[in-house]
């Protein structure tokens, strides 16, 4: 039965090749010529102070700790933890906003010392601390942590499918490379530059261009050594084994996605705490437990990502508010085209119509024509807002995705009844098994000891 219906699709899909039907690779709803993301969340070459009208670069040497001492000697204030705010930058926008309409006072702890901002001794001077215990704050850091990771994974995922990287290599001209990790690939390989692989990096980009800009100023890239020429840097790094990126070097942990992780993944610190045995050990600590709550997930700030239409660029964030747009503006009722349909059926609908309408060809005359406009309007004028013959869209083809993020896909529903019922019994049949005395009587005598 197997090999009838495998058969049956191939021949179909045969059928539909010569047609001039043929498989298209999985598309994007997301716009192709749109810029590749970008590599920090806020300009950060150009940072005001939150009190005053000094600006600083913090891309450019140490500015970023001139610019918090600035803070703490001439405003006194000081960030707590200012190493886990992930955008300094759009940080200290947000309270430049804050501080123009409300008072220190209001957001910041207040603390009294016993001498100035340079050290010498007073009695009962004023400071300020703005930290997370404060809920403002709190919130902001979240968000920008949020944010920070979905530009990270963002990134990441361009840098690692991006084929248009076309850089030529630090050290010879035999390399012109389309990706980045054939470029660091080669680095290695070639030259032993070691830094790092690329699904461990993002900031590729950035990366490249700092060790780029050390080497030209002969700088080494472990121990920050500078040099006379580049033979002589060159040859330090080979005896060296510094052919790669110093570890205690903070500036290069924005280049690992492990600088990113999550807080929660990071191992309790296990001093003073004694092991507990394991049928002592609580039942919610079982790899295997599982609770129907939701506490586990009150950290969850997903969001539903919207569906777009099947005949317009018109996207949702709820499936039945989608569905009565096409109600109202095609008069077309998905749940009514596909009563009676079961599941895969639906898919390969949905995946029809959607690459109907990307190679802009008419979902039920299969007219083509030159542009998204003239599609649009023969559709409202002929009002072919259809699902199309069973013939074309029912073909092995379409049980792959046009779009690879297309979120009506998730939102189909499978009403064929359950074939499969706890409540039926079934009942075996006796089996009768017949033996044959003289083959046994033969087996027999070949198990007789001598």
């Amino acid at each position: 039965m197997t090999s009838a219906s495998g058969e049956t699709d191939v021949a179909r899909a045969c059928d539909a090749a010569k047609a001039g039907s043929s498989v298209i690779g999985p598309l994007n709803f997301k716009d192709e010529s749109s810029n590749p993301p970008p590599s920090r969340l806020a300009d950060d070459t150009s940072v005001e102070c939150m009190f005053c009208d000094k600006v600083y670069n913090f891309r450019q040497g140490d500015e970023r700790d001139q610019y918090l001492a600035h803070l703490y000697m001439v405003h006194r204030l000081v960030i707590a933890d200012v190493g886990e705010v992930e955008c300094l930058a759009s940080y200290s926008r947000f309270w430049k906003e804050r501080f123009r309409e409300h008072p220190m006072e209001k957001y910041c702890s207040a603390l009294l010392l016993n001498h100035l901002p340079d050290g010498t001794p007073a009695s009962n001077e004023k400071y300020f601390m703005l930290s997370d215990i404060e809920p403002v704050d709190y919130e902001l850091r979240q968000r920008l942590k949020r944010e920070m990771m979905e530009l990270v994974l963002a990134r990441h995922q361009f840098e690692r499918t991006d084929r248009n990287f076309n850089r030529g290599c630090l050290y010879c001209r035999d390399l012109h490379a389309e990706t980045r990790t054939e470029f660091l690939e080669h680095l290695y390989s070639k030259h032993f530059l070691l830094l790092g692989k690329a699904e461990n990096l993002v900031f590729v980009d950035e990366l490249i261009d700092t060790v780029q800009e050390k080497m030209d100023n002969l700088i080494c890239l472990f121990c920050e050594k500078v040099f006379k020429d580049r033979p002589t840097l060159k040859e330090h790094m080979r005896k060296k084994g510094h052919k790669r990126i110093n570890p205690e070097n903070k500036f290069y942990d924005r280049f690992f996605l492990v600088n990113y992780r999550n807080d929660r993944l990071k191992k309790p610190s296990s001093v003073g705490k004694q092991p507990v045995p394991i049928k002592a050990r609580a039942k919610e600590s079982s790899p295997f437990h599982t609770d129907d709550s939701d506490s586990d997930w009150s950290d969850w700030y997903g969001e539903e990502q919207p569906t777009t239409c099947l005949f317009c660029t018109i996207a949702k964030a709820k499936i039945d508010d989608l569905k009565q747009h096409m109600k109202t503006d095609h008069g077309f009722d998905f749940d009514a085209q596909v009563v009676g349909l079961t599941f895969y059926q639906r898919v390969k609908i949905v995946n029809y119509i959607r690459r109907q309408m990307h190679v802009l060809k008419c979902v039920l005359c299969r007219e083509e024509f030159p542009s998204k406009d003239d599609l649009q309007c023969h559709l409202r004028e002929t009002a072919h807002y259809s699902t199309g013959e069973q013939q074309f869209w029912d073909q092995p083809e379409f049980f792959f995705p046009t779009y690879e993020d297309d979120q009506f896909l998730c939102h189909l529903e499978d009403d064929s009844p359950d074939l499969s019922d706890d409540s039926s019994v079934v009942i075996s049949e006796k089996v009768e098994a017949k033996v044959n005395t003289e083959a046994e009587s033969l087996s027999l005598e070949n198990f007789r000891l001598d």
